[in-house]
């Protein structure tokens, strides 16, 4: 744990520097825009190393190797073809099954595509990236390598959607599902969340809601014929629960919004702040409806993760003395700090397994001797 706590504390200290060098204000060529650069490789520099140096860390990690074992073997595997065909490349360049190689891989593209839709998006970078880190993010990018590469891939491309770069929205999204196809529900989700809603499509919207709780058997049929891979897998018998945790962040989340255009009146019609908001109604609409479905969360974080831009947003928009701002700012923190708490007080679960964290440079992984590609 202490190596996770070391981590984000460099961070945090690294994107607070980049901040006060004048991040994306530093005009090219002057010694500010330098040490904005410096602070922010450093920051995936940091972020990178303990990512791609370990070893046996994550719940899903011995099933990754197995993975890529299969795919270079050509036999049958749930993987999409994105996956199979950089697995097939990095062991062919490699003359081995070098799964070490793949980790640092995903790692590494993962982390710098979290880091420039937080630069490039972000109306302050650090609080951001602070909450990013609070809620667990990074850390849980250890696990199911493609998935939060992919959902680093969709946040990435939400700016191209907001700035009506259609066509690039849509070939960053259906690349990210080459290596994890629930990628695709962005293509639904981020339009619906930008559109604006009434009050009677709030209501169908709580109908469809109760329906699919009463029906929730016949869904779930349904979802398996689209996912066949659920059937009788651990996802599967995991589902029927539900996330108070998550949805607990969404309820406070939209009442901050609400204190945002009631005290200050902040304007959430705009088409950013209304695509947050919705995407933040989207999250807790599953959440509490499609409780039933296996693993949820991997279609609500496509709309959560917008919450580490909406945060900053509403309380930089905010009409508020110097000290309600600094009241408000430490006690958002305060909340974040917790949840990033009870994230590590659980991370030696089962399944998160990020703790203990191991290295490849102390340990070896039993059971899994490099097999040379003939």
């Amino acid at each position: 744990m202490a190596v996770y706590v070391l981590l984000t504390a460099l961070s945090l200290g690294l994107a607070y520097g980049w901040k006060r060098a004048g991040g994306q204000d530093a005009r090219r060529g002057t010694r500010g825009h330098a040490a904005a650069c410096l602070y922010f490789w450093s920051i995936f520099l940091v972020l990178l190393v303990p990512a791609a140096l370990r070893q046996a860390t994550g719940n899903d990690y011995m099933r990754y190797v197995e993975f890529y074992h299969l795919v270079v073997a050509n036999a049958m595997v749930p993987t999409e073809e994105g996956f199979n065909i950089l697995t097939r490349l990095v062991y062919a360049l490699s003359g081995y099954e070098n799964y070490l190689l793949m980790f640092a891989i995903f790692s590494a593209a993962t982390i710098l595509l979290f880091l420039l839709a937080i630069r490039d998006q972000a109306e302050d970078f650090f609080f951001s990236f602070f909450l990013f880190m609070m809620f667990g993010y990074y850390f849980q990018s250890y696990n199911t390598v493609r998935y939060y590469f992919a959902l680093a891939l969709a946040f990435y491309a939400l700016r191209f959607f907001l700035d009506r770069q259609y066509p690039v929205f849509v070939l960053l999204v259906l690349l990210a599902s080459t290596f994890h196809k629930s990628a695709l529900v962005v293509l639904v989700l981020f339009p619906l969340a930008l559109l604006r809603w009434n009050r009677c499509f709030v209501l169908v919207a709580g109908a469809v809601g109760v329906m699919s709780l009463a029906g929730k058997d016949i869904l779930l049929k349904v979802l398996l014929m689209l996912y066949p891979s659920w059937e009788d897998t651990q996802d599967l018998m995991a589902s029927g629960g539900i996330s108070w945790a998550n949805i607990a962040k969404c309820c406070l989340v939209l009442a901050l919004a609400a204190l945002a255009v009631r005290r200050t009146g902040v304007d959430l019609s705009g088409r950013k702040m209304r695509f947050y908001l919705h995407a933040t109604f989207i999250s807790l609409w599953l959440y509490v409806f499609g409780s039933f479905i296996p693993e949820v969360s991997r279609i609500c974080y496509y709309m959560m993760i917008t919450q580490i831009l909406w945060i900053p947003e509403l309380v930089s928009g905010m009409s508020l003395s110097k000290a309600k701002r600094k009241y408000l700012i430490c006690a958002i923190s305060f909340a974040a700090l917790v949840s990033f708490a009870a994230f590590l007080g659980k991370a030696d679960d089962s399944r998160i397994r990020i703790l203990p964290y191991q290295t490849f440079l102390f340990h070896d992984l039993p059971g899994t001797p490099s097999r040379s590609i003939e």
